[in-house]
């Protein structure tokens, strides 16, 4: 196909000059922005703001020139380290306020920071390091050091007894790189995705979907490993709003609760959260100026609750990690049609979009094809992957500056009005909790572990919106039987947990379609029936006595796709995760008035222990409530 778009190039252009395509949508390309780099943009607003609060962490909150001055004071120790400009800056940290500190520490050198996600397998930072070339780590000062690191380490505090000198401030061009975020890739390798200045000040500079101000109050809850932490910080910080960070391991409940403690007014989630919520908890999220989700696909059914129930703004937002978070976002402030598909809306500022058959033609309005995306948002490319970078970033053959678009691989129809609708992947990509998987990174995973003749992944979704995945694996003729949870044991060694297959199924072989082909239609059929057979320990909700156990039982099996779990079972690996475990955690908030702990779910050996604490949490409310009636 990229010979095809090449051969196009030359004559889209010239139609494009000459006539109107409606599936091109370009967006006011906008040249270098008035700040040039984030350091010049947040300079700009200490001086004009140095007194407000920037950064609020637990129970303390930093204002812009104390923030300045940890950032400054960190500078100075990594560039008495040798930190130099251009130099990739390692962060092993979760999200916290000195996250914060060592992002602009690095900025300020001119150098590129990359973030490693704490909650990752060693082995995968690791290989994540080496590939970025990270010699120097950051890590917070409070947490223990990462064991899989060789390099230098320094630690990173909130607190200063001394006062920096104010570092020299350097000229950063816009095309510089600011971050390296790593997403997964193909070949058991992850990609470091580079991303510059400029792409980042024209995601939160020009944000008419959000128009930060300086009254803002911005929720921050994503992973720093994750690019949606792009626009909750620097769109926070480069307007002179305030930064609240979320706690890790936060709930649900718990994000209401900093809602309204705090009056955050631009609350960003994954849209598996955002589904996730019930209406009771739309209803307490009215207040924000504005709501966003990304990551998936939205629920008509969340977004009409939100809008009904008084909900300002929602936004819908897409885009992959190589155009810096969003290149599409769709604005609403009615509830759709409950029954309708949301659109994921227009390109933003900066941005344009191409609808594109197999030959590289712009295809009519209404028909499917697959979305280009150029503009001033895009990555200059994958770390140490020329090749790559050269296959999915290609010259734009409708711009006559010599500029580049993106392929993403995502089918997408262009509805009358410019809208995109979203219809799918044209490979074998698949979204999980808001993560970008390849399933062939998870084949090649298991490649590398066990001498397989052939394996295949499938991707498994339900009503509900819970993904699963299953692994097809054929070993070497002649290969002794393996036990599958020693290599599922191996496996998660390797991968992150929303990478993990609920289960590996040796077979002698793997279907094929009539072309050769590996049948995934069948295999996926296959994990269906698999996956709805109960195993020899499990029982069914409806053969619980107590109504308690009942209910959650039947909660827990729509919630992980589970017809039969044992209440012996772990939640995890009966194919929990995260987001799974705060949807739990919602449900029995709404359902009990219990604010079951999140910690709960992960600290819990069975599915027993787990309905034993919620037995109890509710008895104890139930005490307190009469004890009130009593009193009063």
């Amino acid at each position: 196909m990229n010979e095809g778009i090449q051969m196009t190039a030359s004559r889209n252009s010239e139609r494009v000059a000459s006539s109107n395509f409606s599936s091109v949508a370009r967006n006011a390309l906008s040249p270098f922005p008035a700040a040039t780099s984030i350091p010049q943009a947040f300079n700009s607003i200490v001086d004009l703001f140095p007194d407000r609060c920037a950064l609020i962490d637990g129970e303390q909150c930093w204002t812009y020139a104390e923030l300045d001055g940890l950032a400054d004071r960190a500078a100075e120790t990594l560039q008495e380290r040798g930190v130099s400009r251009g130099q990739g800056v390692g962060l092993y940290m979760n999200r916290s306020v000195e996250a914060v500190v060592a992002m602009l520490a690095i900025l300020k050198l001119g150098a590129v920071y990359v973030p490693f996600d704490p909650a990752a397998p060693d082995e995968r930072l690791a290989s994540q390091a080496r590939n970025a070339g990270i010699e120097i780590l950051t890590f917070a000062r409070e947490c223990d050091c990462p064991s899989w690191f060789v390099g230098a380490m320094v630690p990173i505090s909130a607190r200063s007894d001394t006062t920096p000198a104010r570092l020299p401030r350097l000229d950063i061009h816009p095309s510089e790189l600011a971050y390296v975020i790593h997403t997964s890739g193909s070949t058991n390798e992850a990609k470091g995705v580079c991303v510059t200045h400029r792409a980042i000040m024209e995601l939160v500079t020009g944000a008419a979907y959000c128009n930060f101000v300086c009254d803002d109050v911005v929720y921050h809850g994503m992973s720093i490993a994750f690019d949606g932490s792009t626009f909750e910080i620097w769109g926070a910080l480069l307007s002179g709003a305030c930064l609240v960070v979320a706690p890790h391991g936060i709930s649900i409940q718990g994000i209401v609760d900093l809602v309204d403690r705090h009056a955050i007014s631009v609350l960003l989630l994954s849209t598996g959260i955002f589904n996730a919520l019930s209406r009771n908890t739309l209803q307490r999220l009215t207040r924000v100026r504005v709501l966003l989700a990304g990551g998936d696909v939205m629920s008509p059914y969340s977004a009409t609750q939100f809008l009904s129930a008084g909900g300002r703004v929602l936004v819908n937002g897409y885009g992959p990690t190589e155009v810096t978070t969003f290149s599409h976002c769709k604005t609403m402030i009615h509830a759709p049609d409950s029954a309708t598909a949301i659109s994921i809306g227009s390109p933003i500022h900066g941005t344009a979009a191409y609808v594109l058959d197999e030959n590289g033609e712009p295809v009519p309005v209404g028909e499917e094809g697959e979305l280009f995306i150029a503009g001033s948002g895009l990555a200059r490319g994958y770390l140490r992957g020329p090749s790559l970078t050269a296959e999915r970033f290609l010259p734009d053959p409708f711009a006559k500056d010599g500029s580049r678009m993106y392929r993403t691989g995502d089918l997408v129809r262009q509805a009358a009005d410019g809208s995109l609708d979203y219809i799918g992947r044209i490979d074998t990509q698949v979204k999980i909790r808001g993560f970008r998987v390849e399933l062939g990174e998870i084949e090649a995973c298991l490649y590398s572990l066990v001498e397989l003749e052939d394996v295949c992944v499938v991707h498994l979704r339900n009503d509900a919106g819970t993904s699963s995945l299953y692994a097809y694996a054929v070993l070497e003729q002649g290969r002794e039987p393996l036990d599958e949870e020693a290599v599922l044991s191996q496996l998660r060694k390797q991968l992150p947990d929303y990478m993990h297959p609920r289960r590996i199924i040796f077979v002698d072989e793997l279907p094929l379609t009539i072309n050769g082909k590996v049948d995934r239609r069948t295999l996926i059929e296959r994990a269906v029936d698999l996956r709805d057979s109960p195993h020899s320990e499990a029982c069914s909700a409806d053969a619980l006595d107590d109504p308690l156990e009942h209910a959650l039982m039947c909660a827990l099996g729509q919630l992980l796709d589970q017809p039969s779990l044992a209440r012996t079972d772990n939640f995890f690996e009966a194919g929990g995760d995260s987001l799974s475990a705060m949807r739990f955690c919602a449900q029995v908030a709404e359902e009990y008035g219990v604010d079951l702990p999140l910690v709960v779910l992960f600290e819990a050996e069975s599915i027993e222990e787990i309905f034993a604490r919620v037995r109890t949490l509710k008895d104890e409310n139930l005490v307190g409530s009469n004890a009130e009636r009593i009193t009063a």
